[in-house]
């Protein structure tokens, strides 16, 4: 069988391999290439190499083996035409914006429900470049197309699985509005992996991903990274060598390392995530459970369309009694820590009203339906059973 076919499960342990591959003898684990700058043959070569005429490698803000390895192997799990990598997530993202080649006047349409930082991005660095953003519903076809009729915007923004309520988004018909007004389109699919969707064969044209997730999964390497349609390539690689926000060859190697035992770690994380999920709901603690599969989400339907049996490793809690609430509970919890992230082999708790979603106004998190109740819970490897049973003896 040829690469080209081979599924998921399997590109995820092999792909990008061959990208630092000596011939005759290679070793079975990628090498790390830590050199800041790479000797060329000849003067001729190094001016193509550098002008991108002739694949190779010259600076490190330019390109490096280990790290071209990884970001190739990402291009390759989202069926996309280039992958570009990056020193954290929110690099990538800004990468992105930067390749849709936003120019000042330009109007950029984003989901309300996106992650704070992300907001945050768009509201203060890119609004100092003349961008306007637009906020809208993406969970509303009615209100995107009305946003887009209305602001005419030059890009769009959003995440597949929002954070942290866990709305689904209609992917394919957002995509078709995006087409019919000629908005470019960036989803973010950092909590849904390649395993759940493919955004960019759904059409989506650049597709980032925080890659110090799911992807590295472990909680010791920080990237990003970018991938999307070859006419992006030359801008993404520009981002890299104008503001040199480069993925380091130690964390591409632990991040191009954790891809290959992705699908077992998501695939466990998301069915520990319903379990959990189920568990909690039937205990009738909480004044509501936020979880994708479960009957009562409100984008249920949306997520079994896109998703079938997998929905993620997040389940999100409503916590009575507010912020003290809240903080009691989180000091109560034995087993299930308390860090501001996701996608780790360990189950993690996050209050998005001092963390993720902390410089929103109560208005805007009113708006999105996080209260001060709202709790996130990044499901690990640990026995389902035990993280039900710590969550619900925090409630005392």
């Amino acid at each position: 069988m040829t690469q080209s076919r081979w599924s998921l499960e399997t590109l995820l342990v092999h792909a990008g391999n061959d990208i630092v591959k000596t011939e005759p003898y290679f070793a079975t684990s990628p090498a790390i290439y830590p050199s800041t700058s790479f000797q060329v043959s000849s003067p001729e070569l190094l001016d193509q190499v550098m002008e991108g005429s002739v694949p190779g490698f010259s600076y490190a803000r330019h390109g490096n083996p280990t790290v071209q390895a990884f970001a190739h192997a990402m291009a390759r799990l989202e069926e996309a035409e280039v992958g570009v990598a990056t020193a954290s997530g929110m690099a990538a993202i800004d990468m992105a914006l930067y390749a849709a080649c936003l120019q000042p006047g330009d109007r950029l349409l984003l989901s309300q429900d996106l992650y704070g930082a992300s907001l945050n991005l768009a509201s203060t660095i890119w609004t100092q470049y003349g961008i306007r953003s637009v906020v809208a519903d993406f969970t509303d076809l009615t209100q995107v197309e009305d946003a887009l009729r209305i602001n005419h915007p030059k890009a769009m923004f959003f995440e597949m699985i929002s954070n942290p309520l866990l709305k689904v988004v209609d992917m394919s018909s957002i995509v078709e509005l995006a087409e019919s007004y000629g908005c470019q389109v960036i989803v973010d699919n950092t909590f849904t992996t390649p395993l759940m969707v493919q955004p960019g064969v759904l059409g989506a044209d650049l597709v980032v991903h925080s890659a110090t997730k799911y992807l590295g999964g472990h909680g010791d390497a920080m990237g990003g990274v970018v991938v999307g349609k070859s006419v992006y390539s030359e801008r993404l690689h520009q981002y890299l060598k104008l503001r040199g926000a480069v993925l380091g060859p130690f964390e591409a190697w632990l991040l191009h390392r954790g891809l290959k035992t992705l699908a077992v770690r998501f695939e466990r994380q998301c069915a520990n995530a319903l379990d959990i999920a189920e568990s909690l709901a039937a205990s009738e603690r909480f004044e509501r459970i936020y979880y994708p599969l479960l009957p009562d989400h409100p984008t249920h339907l949306t997520a079994r369309r896109y998703f079938g049996t997998m929905g993620g490793a997040v389940v999100t809690l409503e916590i009575p009694g507010g912020k003290d609430g809240v903080y009691q509970f989180i000091k109560n919890l034995h087993l299930v820590g308390s860090a501001t992230t996701v996608g780790d082999v360990y189950t993690l708790c996050l209050y998005p009203l001092i963390a993720s979603h902390r410089n929103q106004t109560p208005e805007e998190r009113r708006t999105m339906g996080i209260t001060e109740g709202t709790v996130r819970i990044a499901v690990g490897l640990e026995d389902p059973q035990d993280v039900a049973h710590d969550i619900l003896q925090a409630m005392k």
